[in-house]
């Protein structure tokens, strides 16, 4: 693939840079997460300064040490003089003695030469944290917008992709490697092909390279983002932080760090001032870390916060002895010899890939409804229901109100118990 794909202001600022010589930042810090974009700009700089006649510094990849640092930085000051500053490309940066940052700093003005450092984004190079805006050019790199997320399916695919394709783009976060890695699994699956001049999405089934990926990602958060992703999974289609907070049995603001850290792997997603997951099928796979007995204590009714009429949440009350609503908590129980309950049927998660028949339970449904109620006992949302039976979430969301009513229910809970054949909470 060529072009940069969402990435061209800031490629275009840091070229300026070049370009212009004199005063200016004394290093340029470009920071994203793993899969952002960061390597590929900084070899695009470096591309460009070598077409336009400049000399290129680039420092080994591994840990820099001050005197290695000095003896590039004394040759580059030996170089003839140029229409610029020579780009010094350091990719992933590691060092622990702060004269490197000393030495960085004062590059452009003794060697000619501007730093361009690429780093994950939350590292910490000494020296150069905190960032002083005033010697150093912070360059974060977002996630790619719905315009570039759709150039980079179209380079793949040689072909426009559909509004399925599109939508099932989601599930990289916005993130170039991901995004690639998505496309070039669905292609090599043969879940999206092209017909008609589209790419278009075959199957809502996620190719085996990206669902190794979501849970490598789980798989690296802190404990407490982990429990709170987790946690999500039993939460509806968008939730708040106190909801998550009022499930793990701490405040919300403790929990700030481990959003954050969610929202940077592309796990979750920010929608105002609610969370979501970046897409139904990153949800359904975060489910799949979770150890089943787990899952059942996470969904049981008398101690987790639980979805009830559409629109709003409920609080069951407490048992007694005081709810057990941490999921490190649970963790720990379903750990223990003799704790585990035994993985019941009657909590059903997208994760766990059933169709469930329509039985007597729903026999008093329409038919609409009855594929509705189904599909909730699946774990899909509203909004999921509706994208695959092609309504608007808004019918579907009265749909379940009817269903609700005619079952004399109050929770998707409750529904997936009632199609299962379960008789109910114990």
């Amino acid at each position: 693939m060529t072009g940069m794909f969402g990435r061209d202001r800031e490629h275009r600022a840091i070229s300026a840079l070049l370009r212009r010589g004199g005063e200016g930042p004394a290093a340029v810090v470009i920071e994203s997460p793993p899969g952002g974009g960061r390597t590929r700009l900084l070899a695009e700089i470096g591309a460009g300064a070598r077409a336009a006649g400049r000399t290129v510094l680039r420092l080994p990849a591994g840990p820099v040490d001050a005197a290695g640092l000095d003896r590039q930085l004394a040759s580059a000051a030996a170089r003839p003089a140029g229409d610029g500053p020579a780009p010094l490309l350091i990719d992933d940066p590691q060092w622990t003695d702060p004269a490197v940052a000393v030495a960085l700093a004062g590059a452009r003005r003794t060697a000619r030469v501007l730093p361009i450092l690429a780093r994950r984004a939350g590292t910490r190079l000494p020296g150069l944290d905190p960032l002083d805006l005033a010697r150093v050019l912070h360059v974060p790199l977002g996630p790619l917008g719905p315009d570039a997320t759709a150039a980079v399916l179209a380079a793949l695919f040689g072909a426009e992709p559909d509004a399925a394709l599109r939508g099932m783009a989601a599930v990289a976060g916005g993130l170039p490697g991901p995004l690639i890695e998505l496309a070039r699994g669905l292609r090599d699956e043969r879940l999206a092909v092209v017909e008609g001049g589209h790419a278009t999405l075959r199957d809502l089934r996620l190719p085996a390279v990206v669902r190794d990926r979501i849970g490598h990602r789980v798989g690296l958060l802190t404990p407490v983002a982990r429990h709170l992703v987790q946690v999500a999974t039993t939460l509806d289609e968008e939730f708040g932080l106190r909801e998550v907070a009022g499930l793990l049995g701490g405040p919300a603001a403790a929990l700030l760090p481990a959003v954050d850290e969610a929202l940077t792997a592309g796990l979750l997603a920010g929608r105002g001032e609610r969370l979501s997951f970046a897409h139904d099928l990153v949800r359904a796979e975060v489910t799949r870390t979770i150890p089943r007995a787990v899952r059942v204590a996470l969904h049981d009714e008398a101690t987790c916060l639980d979805r009830g009429a559409p629109g709003g949440f409920r609080t069951r009350p407490p048992m007694t002895g005081g709810p057990r609503t941490a999921l490190a908590d649970l963790h720990r129980d379903t750990a223990r010899p003799g704790h585990a309950r035994p993985p019941v049927q009657r909590t059903r998660l997208a994760g766990d890939r059933f169709r469930p028949a329509a039985g007597p339970a729903v026999s008093g449904l329409s038919e609409r409804e009855r594929e509705i109620a189904l599909l909730v006992a699946t774990g899909l949302t509203n909004a999921a229901i509706a994208s695959k039976i092609e309504l608007s979430p808004h019918t579907v969301n009265y749909h379940l109100r009817q269903i609700f009513r005619k079952l004399g229910i109050a929770s998707r809970a409750e529904l997936a118990a009632l199609i299962s054949g379960d008789d109910g909470p114990r």
